[in-house]
Parts: C-alpha cells; structure tokens; sequence
C-alpha cells in the first residue's frame, strides 16, 4: 500500500485546458464553466474564447464534446405571475406574499 494520500477530485472541479491563440501556453478552466457559458475569458491574458473553439480543441484530445455539455443549463424568459396550485399567484419579488 502507499504511503502518500489518496486525492479525491471532484467531476465539477475537473480543469481542462485549451491552447491559446495569441500567446504561447494553455487556459485552463473548470469543467462546470462548459454549461453555462458560451464565452471563456482567460483572466490572465484577458484573451476571449468562444465555446466552439473549446470544444473542437478539446475533441482533438480526445473528449467528447456531447459528454461534456451534457446537463447544460438554459436560461429561460422572465414571466410577471406564476399561478400556484391552490390559487392565486405567485408574483417575483414578493414570495412570501400569495396575491389572489
């Protein structure tokens, strides 16, 4: 058996990393950042990447670009009252107040 830890990481905290277009190295960013975000921002060259250039780079290493954006998230449109099972509505900003 070894004697050095076992270290445990996380899907979520898993960083992938990507070449950089204007300089030389790679940008290396969470996992998690490939379902919400259709922009990447290197913070430090400031260098913007956008969501297709990442996934066709990370499919060249070997990943599966639909693995990956698996469970993305969507932003959906705001709407002004919700209605609620037993009446009423629900209005935004005000939850703990039921409107009839």
């Amino acid at each position: 058996m070894s004697d050095s830890a076992r270290h445990h990481i996380r899907v979520s905290e898993l960083r992938l990393r990507v070449p950089r277009r204007e300089s030389d190295g790679y940008f290396e960013f969470p996992k998690h950042m490939l379902h919400w975000s259709q922009e990447l921002r290197d913070p430090a060259t400031g260098e913007q990447f956008d969501r297709a250039y990442v996934l066709a780079e990370l499919e060249k290493q070997g990943w599966d670009p639909h693995e990956l954006t698996k469970g993305e998230g969507t932003f959906r449109q705001r709407v002004q009252r919700l209605p609620l099972p037993e009446g009423g509505q629900f209005a935004p900003g005000g939850p703990l107040h039921r409107e009839a």
